[in-house]
Protein backbone atom coordinates (compact mmCIF):
# COMPACT_ATOMS: atom_id res chain seq x y z
CA UNK A 1 0.00 0.00 0.00
CA UNK A 2 2.12 2.88 -0.83
CA UNK A 3 1.04 6.73 -1.62
CA UNK A 4 0.65 7.80 -4.95
CA UNK A 5 0.69 10.89 -6.82
CA UNK A 6 1.98 14.21 -6.36
CA UNK A 7 2.91 15.70 -3.89
CA UNK A 8 -0.37 17.33 -2.35
CA UNK A 9 -2.44 13.90 -2.97
CA UNK A 10 -0.34 11.92 -0.83
CA UNK A 11 0.09 14.56 2.04
CA UNK A 12 -3.69 14.37 1.81
CA UNK A 13 -3.72 10.53 1.59
CA UNK A 14 -1.39 10.37 4.52
CA UNK A 15 -3.15 12.69 6.72
CA UNK A 16 -6.50 10.55 5.85
CA UNK A 17 -5.20 7.09 6.73
CA UNK A 18 -3.42 8.71 9.94
CA UNK A 19 -6.58 9.89 11.00
CA UNK A 20 -8.12 5.85 10.44
CA UNK A 21 -5.66 5.05 12.73
CA UNK A 22 -5.94 7.53 15.27
CA UNK A 23 -9.88 6.60 15.48
CA UNK A 24 -8.94 2.96 15.50
CA UNK A 25 -6.58 3.15 18.35
CA UNK A 26 -7.74 2.05 22.14
CA UNK A 27 -6.80 4.24 24.64
CA UNK A 28 -5.84 1.55 26.59
CA UNK A 29 -3.30 0.05 23.54
CA UNK A 30 -0.09 0.67 25.91
CA UNK A 31 -1.01 -2.40 28.19
CA UNK A 32 -3.52 -4.25 26.22
CA UNK A 33 -2.24 -8.00 26.47
CA UNK A 34 -1.25 -9.13 22.83
CA UNK A 35 -3.87 -12.34 21.88
CA UNK A 36 -1.37 -15.35 21.67
CA UNK A 37 1.97 -14.07 23.49
CA UNK A 38 1.65 -15.51 26.72
CA UNK A 39 5.22 -17.27 27.72
CA UNK A 40 2.96 -19.78 29.43
CA UNK A 41 2.03 -21.16 26.29
CA UNK A 42 3.17 -23.71 23.99
CA UNK A 43 4.11 -22.29 21.31
CA UNK A 44 5.84 -19.28 23.04
CA UNK A 45 9.84 -19.68 22.12
CA UNK A 46 11.25 -20.76 25.82
CA UNK A 47 14.56 -23.17 24.54
CA UNK A 48 17.38 -21.56 24.62
CA UNK A 49 17.66 -22.36 20.71
CA UNK A 50 14.53 -20.44 19.86
CA UNK A 51 15.32 -17.88 22.16
CA UNK A 52 18.57 -17.35 20.52
CA UNK A 53 16.73 -17.46 16.97
CA UNK A 54 14.87 -14.03 18.50
CA UNK A 55 18.09 -12.22 18.67
CA UNK A 56 19.85 -9.76 16.37
CA UNK A 57 23.33 -10.36 18.39
CA UNK A 58 24.67 -6.68 18.27
CA UNK A 59 28.19 -4.66 18.06
CA UNK A 60 27.26 -0.98 17.55
CA UNK A 61 29.90 0.90 19.39
CA UNK A 62 31.93 3.17 17.39
CA UNK A 63 35.15 1.99 18.80
CA UNK A 64 35.01 -1.32 17.68
CA UNK A 65 37.52 -2.61 16.54
CA UNK A 66 38.63 -5.78 13.80
CA UNK A 67 39.38 -7.56 16.47
CA UNK A 68 36.06 -7.09 18.39
CA UNK A 69 33.82 -7.42 15.43
CA UNK A 70 35.28 -10.88 14.36
CA UNK A 71 34.70 -12.19 18.18
CA UNK A 72 31.03 -10.70 17.93
CA UNK A 73 30.80 -12.48 14.92
CA UNK A 74 31.94 -15.76 16.04
CA UNK A 75 29.89 -15.86 19.40
CA UNK A 76 26.92 -14.85 17.06
CA UNK A 77 27.62 -18.29 15.08
CA UNK A 78 28.03 -20.06 18.48
CA UNK A 79 24.92 -18.87 19.62
CA UNK A 80 22.97 -19.26 16.66
CA UNK A 81 21.62 -15.89 16.96
CA UNK A 82 19.27 -14.66 14.11
CA UNK A 83 21.81 -12.31 13.08
CA UNK A 84 24.51 -10.29 13.53
CA UNK A 85 24.20 -6.69 13.78
CA UNK A 86 26.91 -4.04 12.58
CA UNK A 87 28.13 -0.81 11.86
CA UNK A 88 27.83 -0.53 7.56
CA UNK A 89 31.90 -0.55 7.60
CA UNK A 90 32.38 -3.42 8.94
CA UNK A 91 30.00 -5.68 6.50
CA UNK A 92 32.28 -6.49 4.33
CA UNK A 93 34.89 -7.36 6.40
CA UNK A 94 32.04 -9.82 8.50
CA UNK A 95 31.11 -11.37 5.23
CA UNK A 96 34.27 -12.08 4.22
CA UNK A 97 35.48 -13.97 7.67
CA UNK A 98 31.90 -15.90 7.70
CA UNK A 99 32.91 -16.90 4.38
CA UNK A 100 36.48 -17.75 5.71
CA UNK A 101 35.87 -19.81 8.71
CA UNK A 102 32.41 -21.47 7.27
CA UNK A 103 30.09 -19.63 10.11
CA UNK A 104 26.69 -19.79 9.30
CA UNK A 105 26.18 -16.12 10.54
CA UNK A 106 23.63 -13.45 8.40
CA UNK A 107 25.38 -10.03 8.74
CA UNK A 108 23.27 -7.08 8.93
CA UNK A 109 23.50 -3.16 9.56
CA UNK A 110 22.71 -0.26 10.69
CA UNK A 111 21.75 3.04 8.21
CA UNK A 112 21.85 6.35 9.32
CA UNK A 113 22.93 5.63 12.00
CA UNK A 114 22.08 6.54 15.21
CA UNK A 115 20.58 9.80 14.18
CA UNK A 116 18.83 9.88 11.10
CA UNK A 117 19.65 13.08 10.09
CA UNK A 118 21.25 12.56 7.17
CA UNK A 119 19.91 12.95 3.29
CA UNK A 120 18.14 10.31 2.10
CA UNK A 121 20.58 10.63 -0.79
CA UNK A 122 23.29 9.27 1.51
CA UNK A 123 21.03 6.52 3.56
CA UNK A 124 19.86 5.12 0.18
CA UNK A 125 23.71 4.87 -1.24
CA UNK A 126 25.04 3.48 2.33
CA UNK A 127 22.02 0.83 2.10
CA UNK A 128 22.48 0.00 -1.44
CA UNK A 129 26.64 -0.47 -0.80
CA UNK A 130 25.92 -2.76 2.55
CA UNK A 131 23.71 -5.07 0.49
CA UNK A 132 26.12 -5.21 -2.11
CA UNK A 133 29.04 -6.31 -0.19
CA UNK A 134 26.71 -8.95 1.39
CA UNK A 135 24.56 -7.53 4.44
CA UNK A 136 21.10 -9.15 4.46
CA UNK A 137 18.82 -7.03 6.36
CA UNK A 138 19.35 -3.14 6.71
CA UNK A 139 18.15 -1.44 10.36
CA UNK A 140 17.86 2.28 9.55
CA UNK A 141 17.15 5.27 11.16
CA UNK A 142 13.83 7.53 10.29
CA UNK A 143 14.64 11.52 10.33
CA UNK A 144 12.77 11.90 13.59
CA UNK A 145 13.19 15.88 13.07
CA UNK A 146 10.88 15.90 9.71
CA UNK A 147 8.50 13.86 12.10
CA UNK A 148 8.07 16.27 14.80
CA UNK A 149 8.17 19.28 12.15
CA UNK A 150 5.05 17.86 10.50
CA UNK A 151 6.76 16.68 7.28
CA UNK A 152 4.85 13.23 7.20
CA UNK A 153 5.18 12.74 3.91
CA UNK A 154 9.40 13.34 3.54
CA UNK A 155 9.13 10.71 6.41
CA UNK A 156 7.72 8.36 3.68
CA UNK A 157 9.95 9.21 1.41
CA UNK A 158 13.26 9.05 3.06
CA UNK A 159 11.98 5.68 3.89
CA UNK A 160 10.85 4.52 0.32
CA UNK A 161 14.17 5.57 -0.81
CA UNK A 162 16.05 2.91 1.05
CA UNK A 163 13.69 0.19 0.56
CA UNK A 164 14.15 0.76 -3.41
CA UNK A 165 17.53 0.55 -3.43
CA UNK A 166 18.21 -2.51 -1.89
CA UNK A 167 15.91 -4.47 -3.88
CA UNK A 168 13.95 -6.43 -1.45
CA UNK A 169 16.43 -6.92 1.33
CA UNK A 170 14.73 -6.48 4.26
CA UNK A 171 14.37 -3.26 5.69
CA UNK A 172 13.74 -1.93 9.74
CA UNK A 173 12.94 1.27 10.55
CA UNK A 174 14.33 2.90 14.04
CA UNK A 175 11.74 5.07 15.05
CA UNK A 176 13.32 5.71 18.44
CA UNK A 177 10.20 5.73 20.47
CA UNK A 178 11.89 7.85 23.24
CA UNK A 179 12.25 10.66 21.99
CA UNK A 180 8.27 10.41 20.38
CA UNK A 181 4.95 10.85 21.84
CA UNK A 182 2.13 7.78 21.60
CA UNK A 183 0.50 9.14 18.52
CA UNK A 184 4.02 9.81 16.94
CA UNK A 185 4.82 6.34 17.95
CA UNK A 186 1.69 5.39 16.12
CA UNK A 187 2.24 7.50 13.32
CA UNK A 188 5.57 6.42 12.60
CA UNK A 189 5.31 3.39 12.69
CA UNK A 190 2.46 3.14 10.13
CA UNK A 191 3.85 5.18 8.25
CA UNK A 192 7.42 3.10 7.92
CA UNK A 193 4.73 0.19 7.04
CA UNK A 194 3.48 2.17 3.81
CA UNK A 195 6.80 2.90 2.83
CA UNK A 196 7.59 -0.34 2.62
CA UNK A 197 9.35 -1.34 5.76
CA UNK A 198 9.50 -5.19 6.86
CA UNK A 199 10.06 -4.35 10.38
CA UNK A 200 9.44 -1.21 12.51
CA UNK A 201 12.06 -0.89 15.28
CA UNK A 202 11.76 0.99 18.73
CA UNK A 203 15.38 2.04 19.60
CA UNK A 204 19.12 2.98 18.53
CA UNK A 205 20.52 2.62 22.15
CA UNK A 206 21.90 6.15 21.70
CA UNK A 207 18.79 7.51 22.10
CA UNK A 208 16.93 8.75 25.47
CA UNK A 209 15.43 5.48 26.50
CA UNK A 210 15.34 1.76 25.30
CA UNK A 211 12.50 -0.52 24.35
CA UNK A 212 9.33 -0.39 26.55
CA UNK A 213 6.25 -2.70 27.06
CA UNK A 214 3.91 0.36 26.09
CA UNK A 215 6.10 1.18 22.47
CA UNK A 216 6.63 -2.45 21.81
CA UNK A 217 2.17 -2.71 22.03
CA UNK A 218 2.21 1.08 20.29
CA UNK A 219 4.55 -0.63 16.94
CA UNK A 220 2.37 -4.01 17.49
CA UNK A 221 -0.98 -2.18 16.58
CA UNK A 222 0.07 -0.01 14.16
CA UNK A 223 1.54 -2.92 12.01
CA UNK A 224 -1.82 -5.19 12.50
CA UNK A 225 -3.50 -2.28 11.98
CA UNK A 226 -1.64 -1.81 8.98
CA UNK A 227 -2.36 -5.63 8.12
CA UNK A 228 -6.15 -5.00 8.66
CA UNK A 229 -5.82 -2.39 5.92
CA UNK A 230 -4.11 -4.71 3.14
CA UNK A 231 -5.59 -7.52 3.58
CA UNK A 232 -9.76 -5.70 4.60
CA UNK A 233 -9.63 -8.05 7.23
CA UNK A 234 -9.65 -6.98 10.64
CA UNK A 235 -8.16 -10.36 12.27
CA UNK A 236 -4.99 -10.56 9.89
CA UNK A 237 -1.66 -11.53 10.71
CA UNK A 238 0.87 -8.15 9.58
CA UNK A 239 3.42 -9.23 7.19
CA UNK A 240 5.21 -6.38 8.97
CA UNK A 241 7.20 -7.20 12.55
CA UNK A 242 8.66 -5.47 15.30
CA UNK A 243 11.90 -5.80 16.68
CA UNK A 244 12.16 -4.17 20.27
CA UNK A 245 15.89 -3.00 21.00
CA UNK A 246 18.21 -1.15 23.64
CA UNK A 247 18.12 -1.87 27.16
CA UNK A 248 17.24 -5.75 26.67
CA UNK A 249 20.12 -7.52 29.04
CA UNK A 250 18.20 -10.23 30.57
CA UNK A 251 15.51 -13.09 29.76
CA UNK A 252 12.96 -11.41 31.55
CA UNK A 253 13.18 -8.57 29.75
CA UNK A 254 13.44 -10.11 26.43
CA UNK A 255 9.85 -12.44 27.74
CA UNK A 256 8.31 -9.36 28.43
CA UNK A 257 9.15 -7.99 24.99
CA UNK A 258 7.91 -10.99 23.35
CA UNK A 259 4.79 -11.10 25.09
CA UNK A 260 4.28 -7.32 24.03
CA UNK A 261 4.56 -8.19 20.29
CA UNK A 262 8.52 -8.17 19.56
CA UNK A 263 9.41 -11.24 16.70
CA UNK A 264 12.98 -9.64 16.97
CA UNK A 265 15.27 -8.20 19.55
CA UNK A 266 18.03 -6.60 19.59
CA UNK A 267 21.31 -7.06 22.72
CA UNK A 268 24.74 -7.67 23.24
CA UNK A 269 24.29 -9.18 26.25
CA UNK A 270 23.24 -12.64 24.39
CA UNK A 271 25.49 -14.62 25.62
CA UNK A 272 23.81 -13.15 29.71
CA UNK A 273 20.46 -13.85 27.99
CA UNK A 274 20.90 -17.25 26.94
CA UNK A 275 22.94 -18.57 30.04
CA UNK A 276 19.71 -17.58 32.22
CA UNK A 277 17.66 -19.61 29.69
CA UNK A 278 19.96 -22.19 30.03
CA UNK A 279 19.03 -22.16 34.33
CA UNK A 280 21.82 -20.26 35.21
CA UNK A 281 21.04 -17.16 37.37
CA UNK A 282 20.29 -13.86 36.50
CA UNK A 283 23.61 -12.10 36.42
CA UNK A 284 24.50 -8.12 36.49
CA UNK A 285 25.26 -7.40 33.16
CA UNK A 286 27.54 -4.27 32.22
CA UNK A 287 25.46 -1.76 29.88
CA UNK A 288 25.27 -2.64 26.57
CA UNK A 289 27.71 -0.80 23.87
CA UNK A 290 25.06 -0.31 21.86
Amino acid sequence: MALVGDAGTRESELAKLLEQLRVATPADIETRAVPGREWALASAPSSPTSIAALIDHTLLAPSADEKQIERTLLDAHTFGAATLCINSAWVDFAVRKAREKRLDVKVICTVGFPFGAGNTEAKALEAKVAMQQGAKEIDMVQNVGWLKSGHLVAVYEDIRAVCEAVQGTPVKVILETASLTKQETIDSAFIACLAGARFVKTSTGYGPGGATEGSVRLLKHAVDYHASLANSNSSAQSSVQVKASGGIRNLSTLKRMWECGADRVGASSTAAILSEAEGAPAEAVPKADY
